[in-house]
């Protein structure tokens, strides 16, 4: 508690501790308004809001919804897309996706597909670990780099 032993009321003792108190009333969380998340305008900017990278996503998201009570969206492409990441990692986008998101993980994930050797396997979620991508293909853990998903990919057909 701050206590001048002096009556003078402009004492620094006195400036210090109303200071004090105006800086922790200013700064104290549960007073202070909470900030408004924005709605973000395309499916791009929805994945970076919750921590996972842009090109998760092929170019030519059209649309997306997305319900916050449930965490549950939609994400409507052009077409049927196909690209490769790499000479070993395949990816295949029906035109409609679906599934769950959460900070830096998607579950419940319909409408994405990899290529594992000579199959194609529906990818069931991914999440992040700091620079690393975890797709679970099938029951499958494939653990990719994030950095290779910075870059949104045009599809190849």
């Amino acid at each position: 508690m701050c206590v001048d032993s002096q009556a003078n009321p402009f004492s620094s003792i006195s400036i210090l501790c109303s200071i004090i108190l105006i800086l922790t009333f200013f700064t104290t969380p549960s007073l202070s308004v909470p900030k408004k998340t924005s709605t973000p305008s395309t499916a791009y900017d929805f994945l970076q809001q919750n921590n996972l990278p842009r090109g998760l996503l092929p170019r030519g998201a059209k649309s997306f919804r997305y319900d916050s009570s449930s965490g549950k969206f939609t994400i409507k492409l052009n077409n049927t897309c196909r690209y490769s990441k790499t000479e070993f990692l395949k990816v295949k986008y029906n035109p409609t996706i679906t599934g769950t998101i959460g900070k830096n993980i998607i579950t419940s994930l319909g409408g994405v597909k990899v290529k594992l050797v000579f199959v194609w396997v529906n990818v069931r979620s991914v999440s992040r670990n700091s620079e690393e991508l975890i797709f679970i293909a099938g029951l499958l853990p494939i653990p990719v780099p994030a950095p290779l998903f910075r870059i949104t990919p045009p599809c190849l057909d």
